[in-house]
């Protein structure tokens, strides 16, 4: 099997770290709003992923975060204080939202689903382990990263330092800190009371009511968002895992910042061997986000639309490319499916075990559509043609791409 690789930048063959078990780390939702055909689409490629891995014998070990808290003001913290209500609890009402649409369509749950509100011990213990070996330094309450202890900074995204700057500056990062030494230093811990504004207010300011704080060896606060999924990678998987994945628009700062830290903190490398990143949803010529309001909802489509329909959209576009939501292709989508869904009576699930011993032509061709990068929208028009050829056959593979038949 062959996987593009984002850190090499190149197709490779897979092969995990350890013999028949493979680890993978997938960046979970900030669950401050429902779920978006965006988030569907990486979580459900990451499903049929594991899926397929499962069935070529691999024990998958899978684990996802919830950003219920985090160092920044502008998403879950604003959007609770906009509501009046606790940030837990509008934490614990999108969640529940997240896991039912996605159990709606046939998603896989992790091995490992953490909130990062309740991993404090493991992020506060890597922090100080970095603090330890050199590579972050205190400011008052706070606890930054030092980039510039890391000449491979930048390995990942293959950024230049203008171009981390400015993608830096999308995502909110805190560029005008005067508390750190460089713009870029990752911020670890957010003291309650440190500088951390874009307009580079003074330490000591008074924390607003509805920010959250929480007790550290350095003074109150908040740990980063970038290192809590180090730290919840490493504490269910180990210090090295197989695959780290999601969104592209993760790349940089996000994951960048993950190596940094995490390989920092054990002196191992590559923190991670694989690095997958899934393509992004637009609508209408814009990608889906909102602030541009144009997010397609999930639940929305269930209304008018099946889950395998969903699903069959979703894996339709290749995992690493960036695709357009058209409603037309949705209504084709639910075409197909009622094709499949009419014949898929006449043949009976094969045993997974079973399958790997039926040497068919059929059967060959789909390993191979699946092996060159998990080529799911070349394996639907495959088994859009086997419908009437092999039923039983073709309910077996629709299964493994995580269709209900």
């Amino acid at each position: 099997m062959k996987i593009y690789n984002s850190l090499s930048r190149r197709l490779e063959e897979f092969k995990p770290l350890h013999k028949n078990k493979v680890t993978i780390y997938v960046c979970g939702i900030t669950p401050y709003d429902t779920t978006h055909l965006g988030h569907a689409f990486t979580y459900i490629f990451f499903d049929v992923l594991i899926r397929y891995l499962k069935f070529k014998g691999f024990n998958v070990i899978y684990t996802q975060n919830v950003t219920d808290i985090n160092d920044r003001d502008k998403d879950i913290l604003q959007r609770a204080k906009e509501q009046n209500t606790p940030w837990q609890d509008l934490a614990d009402f999108w969640t529940k939202r997240f896991l039912q649409d996605m159990q709606v369509l046939n998603w896989t749950p992790p091995d490992h689903y953490l909130k990062a509100s309740e991993q404090l011990v493991s992020i506060i213990r890597i922090i100080n382990t970095l603090l330890q070996n050199g590579y972050a330094y205190k400011t008052g309450p706070s606890v930054y990263l030092d980039i510039s202890r890391f000449p491979e900074y930048g390995k990942l995204s293959k950024f230049t330092k203008k171009q981390m700057i400015k993608k830096a500056e999308e995502f909110d990062e805190d560029l005008r800190n005067p508390d750190k030494k460089n713009p870029l230093d990752i911020t670890l811990w957010r003291g309650s009371l440190a500088s951390h504004s874009s307009s580079g207010n003074a330490s000591g300011n008074v924390v607003p009511d509805h920010i959250p704080s929480f007790d550290s060896p350095f003074g109150p606060g908040r740990p980063g968002w970038h290192i809590e999924c180090s730290a919840m990678s490493m504490s269910t998987l180990g210090q090295q895992i197989d695959i780290h994945g999601g969104g592209r628009d993760l790349i940089f700062p996000h994951h960048e910042a993950e190596i940094a830290q995490s390989e920092g903190a054990t002196g191992k490398a590559p923190f991670a061997k694989y690095w997958i990143h899934t393509g992004q949803a637009f609508y209408r010529g814009q990608r889906m986000s909102k602030s541009k309001d144009n997010l397609i909802m999930v639940s929305d489509l269930l209304k008018k639309y099946s889950p395998n329909a969903i699903r069959w959209l979703l894996l339709s576009r290749h995992w690493s490319k960036d695709w357009e939501y058209k409603e037309k292709d949705l209504q084709k989508a639910q075409r197909n499916m009622k094709i499949i869904e009419s014949d898929s009576g006449v043949g009976r699930s094969l045993d997974l075990p079973r399958m790997t011993k039926i040497q068919t032509r059929e059967y060959n061709e789909f390993i191979q559509i699946l092996d060159n990068n998990l080529d799911t929208p070349k394996a639907l028009e495959f088994l859009l043609r086997l419908t009437k050829k092999s039923p039983e056959l073709f309910k077996s593979f629709y299964e493994i791409l995580g269709f209900t038949l």
